[in-house]
């Protein structure tokens, strides 16, 4: 007679078989999720590495904008925007023409402030 294998030794091979398919998914997960970037190549390409250099222009630029002080900001006039709807009569839309939101308050002469404080 010959000798036949049980159940469970069929069941163990398929077990095993079974884990090192999963074990197998999960590793190569792992290292796909490890090599892989997250960005595309056209981001790749579009951005660029920050090397902590600043032109020359750059600084210049800089240096040559305006600089106000806390007087100046403080003289600034608000405006709350009132725009004025008309209607045009070829196509009976409503035109909205803009105010201007901020101006800059006249200063005082020099002479007038001076003569205030004495």
């Amino acid at each position: 007679m010959k000798a036949t294998r049980t159940l469970s030794s069929y069941a163990l091979l398929v077990g095993v078989m079974g884990l090192s398919i999963v074990g197998g998914v999960v590793a190569y997960q792992i290292y796909s999720a490890s090599v892989k970037s997250q960005a595309t190549p056209e981001q790749i390409t579009a951005t660029k590495p920050i090397d902590g250099v600043i032109n020359k222009t750059t600084i210049d630029s800089l240096r040559g904008r305006t600089v106000y002080n806390s007087n100046e900001m403080d003289s600034l006039v608000f405006a709350p925007p009132t725009p004025e709807a008309t209607v045009s009569s070829e196509t009976q839309t409503p035109l909205i023409t803009p105010t201007p939101i901020l101006t800059i308050a006249p200063e005082a002469p020099e002479s007038t402030t001076a003569a205030n404080q004495q």
